[in-house]
């Protein structure tokens, strides 16, 4: 018998020569024609095309590796069962060629059965396939996939899915595809159990797990229904849990999820090894030369004895929001490349030591400061506020700080706002920093007609121009602001004009300068009012206690020209003739990255105005100071981008005089209620009418909000919805007041920035306390906002 090896080599022998006879065989032909047999929906010209065969060409026969290319060019469109290339006939040296092929029936509808938990469209959707579509095998193999995936999802983990393809009635050329599904039951998580755990009881661990859990019959705001897909994501959050509490030997060893078809319920048992807890004990660093151990291990803010926390200890020495973690050192100083390798060392029983290898790398300085996208902002506008400039040495944290001022403009779209570090050719100390933007509007107009019964016909012009530019006024952006507003009423009975404008940069210092004239009138059948003034802004971003803080001051000239009727007493206005001159300033400090919708920072603002009465200098006496805190924190990102955000906010003002025989005009007093837009200084407060809360005007209020914001949109038109909860009251002064006696109000509401008009907004709240005032009783009021 024949060895192993000299059969190998008679096969090899066989294959070498049948290979040869094959070549020494295969005949040239040129091509005389081609046609295609077998297509029905497809056009044979295309088929043809396809193949790249050509009359007149030259092939092979029997053999071509051309006709291979064809034949796979043919397969790959995914559009036929079956192709072939057949000879018909051969007249001389010249052969005729036919393509067969044979089409797969393309899809005329989608039918599904049985389903009540999904609904015929989700079923669909998962599908992903389209009348016209072609379907394979392989398709319904991925389609029942991607409907049992969509099934698990809803806890139907047992859910069974039959998808078959079927000849449709309409047309032979045409198939149906026929899903049905056999749905089960829903799955709950019934109990959460852990063995080998001793440190932390089976509750501590089972809150580690973000969504599978087990519910209380009080829980109705909760859902333990179980998904595999969270659960498995949800294991992992039990490891980074131990590491992050010191566990260092933590080992994962089983689990087992069992199904109790009849009560519908799953049992979760996870099998785990503690090990022991571990301490720092020393931190060293390797190879740094440029910082001490000590500025960087003071970075990592991980004293002596203290449990070893994996988390923490990643963040601080590699990047935290704060930078103030020790690769900030290197990174804010031109140390662009810098890298950490650190080494856990157990010593002893329970203690670890960390050495932290340090390749630095170059110091980098910036070359070119470029930006990019911006089609109407000048340059000189976004480079003032930037906090890089070129010769300056590489530096992370003046690159964020410069991004969020830029968000704070206004003027770009938020998701845009990309920073690019590019390294210079040939050249291992420069980089240019490029600055993409996308311009966005911020400029608003509105314009209106109507008709009021106190006035008559009523029109209204106004405009805004943010991004102005008094040199350039029809192509603006140089960053000022202008705005004209003109309100009227037939025969000269209503008249509300006011111009402005403000530069924010004098002399391209960060000095902010601006004025405003107004001139109001009223003709109401008892009463008649004309307001006369400007007023003249000026302030500055100072450096100290740092650069977020603004010190701001104004003056105003005020004539007031108001007569009423005998006997009638208005509620805002004080009457007679007489001046009002009125000093004010604020001190402030914002450090948020958007204007539209924040999501990091915070804002406050401590603002003073005193009308000089008191000491002579016109008729009217009041000092009024008011405070606002405002908070903004993301709970939740998609896509690297900020939706989810928790603002909290909060408002306190007083008015009084500084004489006894005080000439506070009523305007200037405290109310509140509704969208705050009267005329009137009304404070806004949802859930309640205008003024509510206080008509007749107090001098001290008080206001708290909490408000959760998810952004539906960010670009090109901003939109989030919000749920809210709000406080407050207004009250005759700090003898009455009583920050337990606050009216509330909670509800929902959507905000948009919507180009040219500005913001406007929606609000259906529900006031819980009554007003004593007007006698209202709790109940849900619906406000549109604008402006705010």
């Amino acid at each position: 018998m024949l060895s192993n090896a000299s059969k190998l080599i008679l096969i090899l022998i066989f294959t070498f020569t049948t290979s040869l006879f094959s070549q020494e065989s295969t005949t040239k032909y040129k091509i005389l024609g081609i046609e295609v047999e077998g297509a029905r929906s497809a056009d044979a010209s295309t088929i043809i095309a396809l193949t790249g065969l050509k009359e007149g060409e030259t092939i092979s026969y029997p053999y071509d590796e051309n006709l291979n290319v064809s034949l796979k060019a043919l397969w790959d469109r995914r559009q036929f069962s079956n192709v072939d290339v057949l000879v018909d006939k051969v007249v001389g040296d010249g052969v005729f060629l036919t393509i067969v092929v044979e089409e797969n029936k393309r899809l005329s509808a989608i039918k599904v059965f049985n389903n009540n938990e999904l609904t015929s469209e989700e079923i669909k959707k998962a599908v992903g396939k389209n009348k016209g579509d072609i379907v394979t095998e392989y398709d319904l193999y991925l389609i029942k996939k991607d409907i049992k995936d969509l099934y698990d999802k809803e806890g139907l983990t047992f859910a069974k899915v039959f998808p078959e393809i079927l000849q449709s009635d309409s047309s032979d050329v045409y198939i149906d595809l026929k899903i049905y599904v056999e749905e089960g039951s829903e799955f709950y998580v019934e109990s959460i159990n852990f063995n080998g755990n001793s440190e932390y009881s089976n509750s501590d661990l089972a809150s580690v797990f973000d969504e599978t859990h087990t519910k209380s019959w009080y829980e109705f705001w909760s859902s333990s229904k179980f998904d595999k897909k969270d659960y498995k994501k949800d294991k992992e959050l039990i490891s980074k849990f131990y590491a992050n509490e010191g566990f260092m030997d933590y080992e994962f060893l089983s689990d087992s999820v069992e199904y109790d078809e009849d009560n519908q319920a799953v049992h979760i048992t996870v099998n785990i090894k503690e090990g022991k807890r571990y301490y720092v004990r020393n931190i060293t660093f390797e190879g740094n030369t440029v910082f001490p151990d000590e500025a960087l291990v003071a970075r990592l803010d991980f004293p002596k004895g203290e449990v070893y926390n994996k988390e923490k200890f990643i963040m601080n020495l590699n990047g935290n929001q704060e930078f103030s973690d020790a690769l900030s050192l290197y990174n804010n100083t031109g140390y662009l490349q810098t890298r950490f390798a650190p080494q856990e060392v157990k010593v002893a029983a329970d203690s670890v030591d960390i050495v932290i290898s340090t390749l630095e790398g170059d110091r980098y300085k910036i070359r070119k400061v470029i930006i990019s996208g911006n089609t109407k902002t000048k340059d000189k506008v976004i480079r003032r506020t930037l906090y890089t400039r070129p010769g300056d040495y590489f530096n992370r944290a003046a690159i964020v700080r410069s991004v969020k001022e830029l968000g704070v403009m206004g003027y770009f779209n938020p998701e845009k706002l990309r920073p690019d570090v590019k390294q210079v050719d040939n050249d291992n100390t420069s980089v240019d920093l490029i600055y993409n933007v996308e311009e966005r509007s911020t400029d608003t107009f509105n314009a209106s007609i109507g008709f009021a019964g106190s006035f008559g016909l009523t029109g209204s012009v106004g405009l805004t121009f943010n991004n102005f530019s008094i040199l350039e006024p029809l192509n603006g952006g140089a960053g000022q602001v202008f705005n004209f507003n003109w309100e009227f009423g037939q025969s000269n009975r209503y008249r509300n004009f006011s111009l402005g404008f403000t530069e924010p940069w004098l002399f391209d210092e960060p000095t902010t300068v601006g004025f405003n004239v107004f001139d109001i009138y009223y003709n109401f059948s008892t009463l008649k009012l004309q307001r006369q003034g400007f007023r003249i802004n000026i302030g500055r971003r100072v450096k100290w206690p740092d650069d977020y803080f603004r010190i701001d001051g104004s003056f105003q000239f005020q004539l007031n020209d108001i007569s009423q009727q005998s006997g009638v007493n208005s509620q805002f206005y004080r009457p007679g003739k007489y001046n009002e001159i009125t000093v004010g300033g604020s001190i402030s400090r914002n450090n948020t990255n958007e204007l539209f919708f924040p999501s990091q920072g915070s804002k406050f603002r401590f603002t003073n105005n005193w009308a000089l009465g008191a000491v002579g200098i016109g008729q009217t006496d009041f000092f009024k100071s008011e405070i606002y805190f405002d908070f903004y924190n993301t709970l939740y990102k998609l896509e690297e981008q900020d939706r989810v955000v928790l603002y909290l906010g909060a408002q306190m003002g007083y008015i009084d005089g500084i004489k006894n025989d005080t000439t506070i005009a009523p305007i200037e007093l405290y109310r509140m209620g509704g969208a705050g837009l009267s005329n009137f200084g009304t404070i806004p407060f949802r859930g309640y009418g205008d003024g509510d809360l206080e008509n007749i005007g107090g001098k001290l209020h008080a206001k708290f909000t909490a408000e959760m914001r998810f952004a539906i949109t960010l670009n090109p038109m901003p939109i989030y919805f919000y749920s809210f909860a709000m406080a407050g009251n207004v009250w005759d002064g700090f003898g009455g007041a009583d920050l337990f006696d606050l009216k509330r109000s909670a509800g929902v509401g959507l905000k948009m920035l919507l180009n040219p008009i500005g913001i406007i907004g929606f609000s259906y709240g529900y006031g819980f306390d009554p007003t004593t005032q007007f006698g209202n009783v709790p109940g849900w009021k619906f406000l549109f906002e604008i402006g705010q």
